[in-house]
């Protein structure tokens, strides 16, 4: 950002552009003055010899000084010859055409105007010292030959004065240019520093923001604002939203802020208006949000709360339940009474039911543990079919797995076998239980890698599909209700999706491919 106390000069290229330019011009209308004649048949300026070998030096110079311009000779430098050059051309002129009293000498003053509007203060008073030199020792050397009148001198000191006049007020003139320059490249830096932070922090806002102008146009709006009006511009109309302004107008206008409710494409949107004033414009803001996006996080605060509660819960259950696990096998070892035997196996089973109740329960804060590792999906379902036709014999050559080609994925060993193993119980449980009732299939879709569990059962119902995840939901008296939402927590804390694909029981689960 530029600072104000030392304001920057003009660099070389950009100063000596302008002044070529300058040259080339005041060269130009020189030339045609001496084309044109007057009344008395003279031309404007003195066309002779002299003149043109005075315009060819004089464009040579300007030759030069366009080749020297993409050079590294110093700016100040490059300045102070040129100006000097200048004026040296400018006397002569003056002495071709009848001195300080043909009134060229004039043509010193835009010249110390640009070196002034170029350069800082202390050199602007040296071009205007060298100006008066030239000016003082062509009097001089007028005199000297006997060609200068007294009035010669006055006219040149009043020349001088003016040159100095001239150069000190383009000198502030110009030092004032560059510093509003400078105040306006600061401003608009913090100006769009400003804008980029609004709009970030309207990106960041969790609810639709819509500005609209009286007319129902939108002036500004965030991504939240596009997801409920598809296809909105800035400085188009939204329709939906007219019936709000009307209501606000037809209350007045009030000033401040008013609950508005509103039913757009499906969506029942709830939230507030507030007027604003901008530029003398009125305008309103609208915040509002979806009803059902309201609902499902207040359902996922309760569901993070109650899993806060429920994990406590079965921190304090786990050690009196052990202690009852415990005494219940001491009592089956020593009691020979069948009936007291039955008690004591049926205290063993609600027990064990229990403690796994407890264990899913406590599984729920797994998902923040990940260790992600590479792993061959048909390898790793071929090994989670071993074990669990270890725990049910009679499911070991009922499922048939299809795995064409060798897919690798990126997940928790530990979150797949546990989400694998849920699946396979779930179907095999619903199945009929004969060879090729439970099938999984795994595959690849460009960069996403699938593993699908089916069984021959009748699937889920129409009314149980919207709460198969939720916790807690079973349709099985022995059952906790915890396994598919489970499932699916352990699913999404690995970056993939678990998935109900009606009709008939398919489960699927959707992850990223992984490449060694």
């Amino acid at each position: 950002m530029t600072q104000l106390g030392r304001l920057p000069a003009l660099t070389p290229r950009t100063s000596l552009l302008f002044l070529n330019g300058f040259r080339g011009l005041l060269l130009l209308v020189l030339l045609v003055m001496s084309l044109i004649r007057g009344g008395d048949g003279l031309a404007l300026i003195d066309n002779g010899p002299g003149f043109y070998l005075w315009a060819g030096g004089y464009l040579l110079i300007i030759a030069a000084w366009s080749l020297l311009r993409d050079g590294r000779v110093a700016h100040a430098l490059q300045l102070t010859l040129g100006i000097a050059l200048d004026i040296v051309m400018m006397v002569w002129l003056m002495a071709l055409n009848d001195g300080v009293r043909g009134g060229f000498g004039l043509l010193l003053l835009p010249y110390l105007a640009v070196a002034g509007l170029l350069s800082n203060g202390r050199y602007a008073l040296f071009y205007a010292a060298i100006a008066t030199l030239m000016l003082l020792g062509y009097d001089a050397a007028n005199s000297a030959l006997g060609g200068a009148v007294s009035a010669d001198w006055s006219y040149s000191a009043m020349l001088a004065s003016t040159g100095f006049v001239t150069a000190i007020v383009t000198w502030r003139l110009g030092r004032m240019a560059r510093a509003s320059e400078a105040l306006a490249l600061q401003r608009g830096d913090e100006i769009a520093t400003l804008n980029r932070l609004n709009e970030l922090i309207l990106q960041s806002q969790r609810d639709a923001v819509v500005v609209l102008d009286m007319d129902g146009r939108a002036r500004q709006f965030n991504r939240q604002a596009e997801r409920y009006f598809p296809g909105m511009a800035r400085g188009e109309p939204l329709p939906e939203l007219f019936p709000l302004l009307e209501r606000w107008r037809r209350d007045g206008c009030p000033a401040m802020s008013t609950f508005v409710e509103q039913n757009v494409r499906g969506r029942q949107l709830v939230g507030r208006l507030v007027p604003l004033r901008e530029n003398q414009l009125p305008g309103v803001a609208l915040f509002m949000r979806d009803m059902a996006d309201m609902a499902e996080e207040a359902k996922r605060i309760k569901l993070a709360a109650l899993g806060r509660l429920t994990a406590n819960i079965a921190h304090e259950i786990r050690n009196p339940l052990s202690a009852i696990s415990h005494a219940a096998d001491l009592l089956a070892e020593d009691e020979a009474d069948p009936a007291r035997q039955r008690l004591t196996r049926i205290v063993q089973a609600n027990a064990r039911r229990i403690n796994g109740l407890v264990e899913e329960v406590l599984s729920l804060n797994r998902r923040d543990r990940i260790r992600r590792e590479t792993l061959s999906l048909p390898a790793f379902v071929q090994e989670t079919l071993e074990q669990f036709g270890m725990a049910e014999p009679t499911a070991a050559r009922a499922i048939a797995c299809h795995a064409p080609a060798d897919v690798r994925v990126a997940f928790d060993r530990g979150h797949l076998a546990q989400i694998l193993g849920n699946l396979l119980a779930n179907a095999w449980r619903h199945s009929s239980r004969q060879p090729g009732a439970v099938s999984v299939d795994v595959g690849a879709i460009a960069e996403t890698a699938f593993l699908r569990i089916i069984d021959d059962g009748p699937g889920v119902s129409e009314a149980n599909q919207s709460h198969l995840f939720e916790p807690f939901f079973t349709t099985e008296s022995t059952g906790t209700g915890l396994g598919l939402y489970i499932a699916r927590e352990l699913a999404e804390a690995n970056d993939a999706r678990l998935d109900y694909c009606p009709p008939g029981g398919v489960f699927r689960l959707s992850c990223h491919k992984a490449y060694d």
